[in-house]
Parts: structure tokens; sequence; C-alpha cells
């Protein structure tokens, strides 16, 4: 009877550290789910932006951006 604390104490540390984990992990995970909203964001600014350049240089008569290559350039 003596080793049935021990499991127990052996039992109760390992929840207790896969609890831990399991927060650490869902805190984790928003956070990378905030900076994945924040990364559309800014993607979906840029490509306004590549739109309103790419309409105004279609209406003063100019080409469209394009890279280094002279690939146009897409959003």
């Amino acid at each position: 009877m003596d080793y049935l604390e021990f499991l127990f104490a052996g039992f109760a540390v390992f929840w207790g550290g896969l609890f831990a984990y399991l927060l650490w992990l869902q805190a984790r995970l928003r956070t990378v789910q905030r900076d994945l909203e924040r990364l559309e964001e800014r993607l979906a600014e840029s490509g306004a932006e590549f739109e309103r350049a790419r309409v105004s240089a279609s209406a003063a008569g100019r080409p469209e951006p394009s890279d280094a290559y002279g690939r146009p350039t897409s959003p």
C-alpha cells in the first residue's frame, strides 16, 4: 500500500502537465490565429492598393505595373 500514494502522485503530475500543455497550446493557437487575420487584412489592403494603381495607370494610358522581369504583377 505504500506505493499507492506514489502512483496517485504520478497520475496527478501527468494530468496536471497535460492540462497545462493544452492551455499553453490553446493560447499559442489563439496568437497564431490573430497573426493570420492581420496578414489577411494586410494582403487585402495590398490587393486594393494594387487595383487602384492598375486602374489609374490604365486610365492614364500607362502600362500596368510589372515586376523586375516585365511580367504583370497580380494581387
